[in-house]
C-alpha cells in the first residue's frame, strides 16, 4: 500500500480570534515574546482541522518546515506554558492541540480578559496602527520622553516601543500608559486628538466602562516635570573674549572681559561687572592664554563669593575661536580636559550675532522665531543634516556641528549663522565624526531646550578624569553653541568703559 495521507480534523468551535487570544495568553506566561507569524498560522490551521500540506498550500509555505517548527517549538511551548497553567505534565501535539486549547479555555479562562484581547482581534490592532501611521516623526518623539517619564527604570521606553508591545504582546501596564497620555499636560495639542480618539475606540470595542477607564489612569503615580534648569540658573557669566588686533607675531593675545549678572534681578540692579586682575603679562585689558588660564579661575571664584551655587557660564566669542578649544584653557590650566565643564555648563556663544550687520540680515528675524519654536517643542532629530537645503527650511532648529576636518566644522557653524540656527551641538574629534554624530543625535532624542544643559552635563561628567584614559570620549569634545536672542549682555557698556 502506499504512503497514507494525513486526514483533516473536526475544527474547533471558537473562532479565529478568540482561540488565538487564548493561545498567546498562555504564551505569553512563559515567553513575553508571544508567537511568531509563522506559530500564529500553524495556530490557526491546527484550529480549522488542516493537514500541514493543506496550511502550507493556503499559506504558500513549505510543509515540511511547518512540521518542523511544531513539532521542535510550537509545542513544547504551548506544553510548557500549559503544565505551568494546570499545574501537571501536559505534552501538545497536533492530535490533542485542540482538545487541550478548548479545555483549558473551560476551566481556566472564562471569557478574554481586557489586557489580552487585543491579540484577538484585528481591529484593534488596526486602531493602533492607524494611530503610529497618523502621528509624525515629530510628535512620536514629542510623546517618547513623557513616556520616558512614566517608566524611569526603563531605558527602552518610548512611543513606538509602547505601541508595538500593546500590538505585539499587550498587558495592563501598556494600556494604563497608552491611557494616561490623555492626561497629562504636557502632550502636545495638535497630538492630542488622535490620542484621544484611539482610546475613545479601544473604549467601545473592549468595553471598558469610564469607571475601570478612570480607575486605570489613577494607578499611574503623578510624575513631576524635571525642573526648568535654564530659569532656575540664578548666577550667570557672560566672558567675552576676541583676538586683539593690535597683536605681535609672536603668541596670540586677546581682548577679555566679564560680566556677572543674576536672572532673577532686573537688568538695571542686578548686573555687575567683574573687574578683571592686572597681572597682564602684555598691557592693560589685552591677554595672553596664559593669563587668561589664571583670570578664568579667579573670576569663577569670584562669581562664588557673589552668588554661590547653579554658576551658568557662556563665552562670547568670533572667528576661529569658535573652531578651537579656547573654552578648555582653564582646564588645561590643571592637567585635566575636565574640571571647567565638569562642573559647570559651558556654552559658546557667536559674536557675529550682535553686530549691526547681522541684526539688518534676514536671518535675524528667523533666529528669533526659531528660537521660540524652539522653546514650545521638543528637539527633532530624525532628520537632522548640515545641508544649504534642510537649513533654510524654516522648521529647522538646531544643527548638527560633527565634521571630519576642521574646516568642515567651520562651514557647518557659518552656515548655522547664515540660516539662523538657534541650537548646535557637535563635537571638535574629527576622527570620530560618524560615532559622535549618532551619540549626539541620541543625546538629544525627544528633549526640550530647558533640560539641554542638564542632558550636556551629564555626558561631560561621563567622561573620564583621565584624558588618556578614553580619549575619544564625547565628554570631552562636547560643543554646545546655545543662542539665546532674548539674553543678550551689554558690551557696549563693557567696550566703551572697560576695554579701552
Amino acid at each position: 500500500m502506499g504512503d497514507r495521507k494525513s486526514k483533516s480534523k473536526k475544527p474547533s468551535d471558537l473562532n479565529e480570534s478568540d482561540f488565538l487570544g487564548i493561545v498567546m495568553q498562555l504564551v505569553i506566561k512563559v515567553d513575553n515574546k508571544g508567537l511568531s507569524d509563522i506559530q500564529k498560522i500553524l495556530v490557526n490551521g491546527f484550529r480549522q482541522g488542516l493537514t500541514y500540506d493543506e496550511i502550507a498550500e493556503k499559506n504558500y509555505l513549505n510543509s515540511e518546515n511547518l512540521r518542523k517548527e511544531a513539532t521542535k517549538k510550537l509545542f513544547p511551548l504551548i506544553s510548557e506554558a500549559l503544565t505551568e497553567a494546570m499545574k501537571t505534565p501536559i505534552k501538545v501535539q497536533k492530535t490533542n492541540f485542540i482538545t487541550l486549547i478548548e479545555h483549558w479555555n473551560a476551566i481556566g479562562n472564562k471569557g478574554i480578559s481586557v489586557e489580552n484581547s487585543l491579540v484577538q482581534n484585528k481591529t484593534k490592532i488596526n486602531i493602533l496602527t492607524k494611530l503610529k501611521n497618523k502621528l509624525s516623526g515629530q510628535q512620536q518623539s514629542e510623546l517618547s520622553p513623557i513616556i520616558k517619564s512614566y517608566l524611569p527604570d526603563n531605558e527602552n521606553a518610548n512611543f513606538e516601543k509602547i505601541i508595538s508591545k500593546i500590538i505585539d504582546s499587550p498587558d495592563k501596564d501598556s494600556l494604563i500608559i497608552l491611557f494616561r497620555l490623555t492626561q497629562d499636560s504636557r502632550v502636545n495639542s495638535s497630538t492630542c486628538p488622535y490620542i484621544e480618539q484611539t482610546i475613545q475606540e479601544l473604549k467601545e470595542l473592549l468595553k471598558i466602562t469610564d469607571t475601570d477607564y478612570n480607575a486605570w489612569i489613577a494607578e499611574i503615580t503623578e510624575t513631576n516635570p524635571e525642573p526648568d534648569n535654564r530659569e532656575n540658573i540664578n548666577n550667570y557669566l557672560i566672558i567675552k573674549i576676541e583676538e586683539s588686533k593690535s597683536q605681535a607675531n609672536t603668541s596670540p593675545e586677546y581682548k577679555f572681559a566679564a560680566w556677572f549678572l543674576q536672572l532673577n534681578t532686573s537688568q538695571s540692579q542686578g548686573n555687575n561687572y567683574i573687574p578683571l586682575p592686572v597681572d597682564s603679562s602684555v598691557s592693560k585689558d589685552v591677554y595672553t592664554q596664559k593669563d587668561i588660564t589664571n583670570i578664568l579661575t579667579k573670576i569663577i571664584e569670584d562669581c562664588h563669593n557673589r552668588g554661590g551655587a547653579n554658576l551658568n557660564i557662556e563665552f562670547f566669542t568670533n572667528g576661529k575661536l569658535l573652531y578651537t578649544n579656547f573654552e578648555s584653557w582653564e582646564y588645561n590650566y590643571f592637567d585635566s580636559l575636565t574640571q571647567l565643564k565638569r562642573t559647570y555648563f559651558v556654552n559658546v556663544r557667536s559674536l557675529t550675532r550682535l553686530e549691526t550687520m547681522y541684526s539688518k540680515m534676514p536671518a535675524y528675524q528667523h533666529w528669533k522665531s526659531r528660537w521660540e519654536s524652539l522653546k514650545k517643542t521638543f528637539i527633532d532629530t530624525q532628520t537632522v543634516t548640515n545641508s544649504e537645503s534642510y537649513l533654510c527650511q524654516e522648521t529647522t532648529l538646531w544643527s548638527n556641528l560633527c565634521a571630519s576636518t576642521q574646516e568642515d566644522l567651520e562651514q557647518l557653524f557659518k552656515r548655522s549663522l547664515k540660516y539662523g540656527i538657534p541650537l548646535s551641538v557637535g563635537s571638535r574629534c574629527h576622527a570620530q565624526e560618524a560615532i559622535h554624530r549618532t551619540q549626539i543625535n541620541t543625546l538629544l532624542q525627544g528633549i526640550q531646550i530647558n533640560h539641554l544643559s542638564t542632558r550636556v552635563q551629564e555626558v561631560r561628567r561621563q567622561s573620564p578624569d583621565n584624558l588618556e584614559d578614553e580619549p575619544e570620549h564625547l565628554g570631552h569634545h562636547l560643543l554646545c553653541f546655545l543662542e539665546d536672542p532674548n539674553r543678550m549682555p551689554p558690551f557696549h557698556y563693557l567696550t566703551s568703559q572697560h576695554l579701552g
